[in-house]
């Protein structure tokens, strides 16, 4: 690696959420102040974020507290990597969730000789039938600047229904203007209920859902976040 050298150290942060995670490598979630939350499984792939970090001493703090799923303890691994956008070094430090503190959270801490955009990626355990992941936390702190958050309603997009419908209706689109179309051509519309939770009205094909948005997966159930309706795509 040319301008960073990083090694793996125990720390511990106070979390102050947000969240905000991207599918795309082309294009990356920009991390922002104070710890950034995020939300993984191992059905869903891998998420990017982003930030500039230099000229100067740049530090990168991640945690993966884990969680699960339906009522099961996850310890699956995820690996976080760190690499500057022209692709030129990249490093990465594999956490296991319950396990021991110094397995669950790394620190990456080096210096840039000049202002660098870094991709921060979280890569979970690939396949699998059981839907295995948890939460994780990414903090950055030194010599760093922060990409500004994207415009729009983040539910604006195609995803992939999944579940929670009588039909499948495979690859949908939701609308800037409010309305979803789905690839079988069933419509309906979407309306955000409850900025505060992300939680959002939707109706297709006459059927009505309360679902909550979780950037890097989906819509999923209010009533149970486990279950995906619309899984995210890339």
């Amino acid at each position: 690696m040319k301008h960073l050298t990083l090694i793996a150290l125990l720390a511990g942060l106070t979390v102050s959420a947000a969240s905000g995670q991207s599918l795309s490598i082309n294009s990356p979630a920009p991390l922002q102040p104070g710890v950034n939350e995020g939300q993984t499984d191992n059905l869903t792939g891998t998420h990017y974020w982003y930030f500039y970090g230099g000229p100067g001493k740049v530090t990168v703090h991640c945690v993966f507290k884990g969680g699960g799923f339906l009522g099961a303890s996850m310890n699956a691994p995820l690996t976080f990597t760190l690499s500057d956008a022209a692709g030129t070094w990249h490093t990465s430090g594999k956490l296991v969730s319950g396990s021991s503190a110094d397995e669950r959270e790394v620190t990456f801490p080096g210096t840039l000789k000049k202002r660098t955009k870094i991709i921060v990626s979280v890569v979970p355990i690939a396949g699998g039938l059981v839907r295995t992941g948890g939460t994780y936390d990414i903090a950055v702190s030194g010599a760093v600047a922060y990409g500004a958050k994207k415009s729009g309603d983040p539910i604006v997009g195609t995803m992939m229904q999944m579940s929670g419908m009588t039909s499948n209706y495979g690859a949908t689109k939701f609308k800037a203007d409010g309305t979803v179309v789905a690839s079988t051509g069933a419509t309906g519309t979407w309306k955000l209920f409850d900025p505060d939770t992300h939680t959002y009205t939707v109706v297709l094909d006459g059927q009505t859902l309360s679902l909550i948005l979780m950037p890097g997966r989906g819509l999923v159930e209010a009533n149970n976040p486990n279950i995906v309706d619309f899984k995210a795509l890339k």
